[in-house]
């Protein structure tokens, strides 16, 4: 065999052991295997990692892409069983546009440590977070995005540090009714089977990212069946709720909705709307609980309009 063939050999069988390898780690779990694609096309598009404790001295973790001096930084909050990745197209189209933007992982989730104590995971404990990267990184006012759980948290925070508080954007929100069951509510969003991890899969999406897979929805199963996720959803009370406070959230709020929205329904973003002074209901075609992910051209030029209206 030529010196060439021998090289040749050893490349493609090189590539087959890659593929075999990848392949392998994504049927036993692909979720880690898309976060680390997603952390790499965040470092491609120039963000960074910053590092900095909370006030229990748990080590949380955010992804910055741009100067820290800029005039209004905008934070981007993942919602349950998520991570800051979750925002990785959202940002770098925003960086685009020459905003600065903050990725955090919330308590737990990505690059973050789980909290000391169980009540981390709650609501007041993502909010407390919050205010540690707000510190951290000496932030002045800047605009607070998020999703699902993500928008309750940055609801909380508008409310308890308005003057921090730019533009909000709540994205498919949580948090903005109070279900008739709490118990029924928590088995609906924590799937203790594989079909519970069906229901879960067909909540979250209208347009599916893969094929209803086994190893997928087992993957999802795990994600939201325990952990941080189960810890998150067994924290929430009744207390945490915004129905009341609504009134409170700042003037001129955007919320940003997936027409066919299963999981907070649109009539539910209706509702809220309704209630909060000069807030504007964009509603997403052809997108359910995940629009920035189902239709990003479509969120992203939302999103912008939000962020720059005047």
């Amino acid at each position: 065999m030529s010196k060439r063939a021998r090289l040749l050999s050893v490349v493609l069988g090189a590539m087959f052991f890659c593929f075999f390898f990848l392949f392998g780690a994504v049927a036993v779990d692909p979720l880690p295997v898309y976060r680390s694609i997603q952390e790499t096309r965040l470092s491609l598009a120039g963000a960074r990692r910053e590092i900095f404790a909370a006030d229990d001295e748990t080590i949380l973790s955010a992804f910055v892409l741009g100067p820290l001096s800029a005039e209004r930084p905008v934070v981007l909050l993942h919602g349950l069983g998520a991570d800051a990745t979750y925002w990785t197209d959202a940002a770098r189209f925003l960086a685009r546009r020459g905003r600065t933007v903050i990725l955090p992982d919330a308590p737990g989730s990505g690059r973050s440590e789980p909290p000391a104590n169980a009540a981390g995971y709650g609501l007041l404990g993502r909010v407390a977070a919050m205010d540690s990267l707000a510190r951290a990184l000496a932030l002045g006012k800047f605009d607070l995005v998020g999703h699902s759980l993500g928008a309750w948290t940055a609801a909380w925070y508008a409310l308890r540090f308005p003057w921090k508080t730019g533009r909000l954007v709540l994205v498919d929100a949580a948090g903005l009714s109070l279900p008739h069951d709490a118990e029924a509510e928590r088995a609906r969003v924590l799937p203790r089977d594989r079909a519970g991890a069906q229901r879960i899969f067909d909540l979250l999406f209208f347009r599916k990212p893969a094929p209803s897979m086994g190893f997928i929805l087992d993957a999802f199963g795990r994600n939201y069946g325990g952990g941080p996720a189960a810890a998150t959803v067994s924290s929430l009370t009744e207390a945490d709720g915004l129905v009341a406070r609504l009134g409170e959230l700042p003037e001129g709020t955007t919320l940003i909705w997936g027409e066919h929205e299963t999981l907070f329904p649109l009539a539910v973003a209706r509702v809220a709307a309704a209630k909060m002074h000069g807030a504007r209901l964009v509603v997403l075609d052809g997108a359910g609980h995940d629009g920035p992910l189902e239709t990003p051209a479509a969120f992203h030029a939302a999103l912008i309009d939000a962020l720059e209206k005047r």
